[in-house]
Formats: C-alpha cells, sequence, structure tokens
C-alpha cells in the first residue's frame, strides 16, 4: 500500500476488535480459573491458565495494530506472533472440550 492511500477505517476496526476479543477471552479465563479454584480441579486450572495466556497474546497483538495507527504504513502483526496465537487458542480449544466430554 503506497503512502497516498488512505486504508480508512478499516485497521482501527481491526486492532478495536481483536481487543474486545482479547478482553472477552480474559473473561471467560477467570470465569474458568474460579470454577477450577472452587472445584479443587487442576486440569481446569491449567485451562484457565492457557486461556489468560491466549487472551493476553490477543491484547498484545492489538495493542500492536493500534500503535500503528495514524502513520503512513499499517504494521502488520509478525506471522510468529499469530502462529503463536493460532496454536494457543487451537490447544485451549481442544483443552475444553476434552474436560466437557470428561
Amino acid at each position: 500500500m503506497s503512502p497516498q492511500q488512505d486504508p480508512g477505517l478499516q485497521p482501527q476496526r481491526t486492532a478495536l476488535a481483536w481487543g474486545r476479543t482479547g478482553l472477552s477471552m480474559a473473561a471467560v479465563a477467570l470465569l474458568v480459573l474460579r470454577a477450577g479454584v472452587q472445584g479443587h480441579r487442576p486440569a481446569v486450572l491449567a485451562v484457565g491458565t492457557l486461556d489468560m495466556a491466549c487472551a493476553v497474546l490477543l491484547c498484545l497483538a492489538a495493542g500492536w495494530r493500534r500503535s500503528a495507527l495514524g502513520r503512513e504504513a499499517i504494521r502488520p502483526v509478525p506471522p510468529a506472533w499469530m502462529a503463536g496465537i493460532s496454536a494457543a487458542v487451537a490447544l485451549a480449544c481442544l483443552a475444553g472440550a476434552w474436560l466437557v466430554l470428561q
């Protein structure tokens, strides 16, 4: 994208959406952690911790993207970050499904 082109509001909407998703994941992770503490279930605590790590990674990616807003070029999230976030979310989904099916 050349510096003369206006990207519109799409980059800002994307960064805000990632931030909202990260915050909602953190809220769910807190509920899972609370359930693990109250039920004395270490497996639930592990899944809650993994969920919280995913939420933190997603919020960091949103912050990375938002820090580039207002500049001439949009700073994409590095592919290694996206791969890490994707792997962590997939692992959290599998761990959550395992807990539900137990």
